[in-house]
């Protein structure tokens, strides 16, 4: 699969091709306060042909500390909109995005919630899909998108 992304202002973009994994919502109270929203719409895609477009000086990333283990928690986000950008995970070959960014959201679906027990209290999770109070399984070959 092929995709392509932006920040708001399009100073920033990326591309990427390989595998991609369906869309987790993430509940973590980190993943909520790095984007304002109730819940992160995250994917995980192949980094293999990853490759950023535009002005890489734009981006900026933020290190949280580690909580409880590594790896760290990393944020990337462009310097003129504040848009959180691609994170790439060294070492696992894959880079994880949240599916706003993306330029076509065509086929793709939520698969699961992640960290509910962390959830905002007027978040109520209703759809019936898989829940993990905490770090799910890494996507297995059913999540990943054809």
């Amino acid at each position: 699969m092929k995709l392509t992304g932006t920040c708001l202002c399009g100073a920033i973009g990326f591309s990427l091709e390989g595998w991609v994994s369906r869309v987790q919502a993430c509940h973590a109270e980190r993943c909520r306060k790095a984007t304002g929203g109730l819940f992160a719409p995250e994917i995980a895609a192949s980094s293999e042909k990853f490759q950023w477009v535009g002005d890489r000086d734009q981006i900026a990333s933020y290190e949280a500390p580690i909580l409880h283990a590594p790896p760290a928690y990393r944020r990337n986000f462009c310097k003129t909109c504040g848009s959180p950008l691609p994170v790439e995970i060294e070492g696992a070959g894959m880079v994880i995005l949240h599916a706003g960014l993306l330029d076509d959201t065509r086929g793709l679906d939520v698969f699961r919630h992640a960290f509910t027990a962390q959830k905002s209290a007027c978040c109520d999770i209703t759809d019936g899909l898989p829940q993990h109070e905490g770090q799910p399984p890494v996507p297995d070959p059913s999540d990943i998108l054809p």
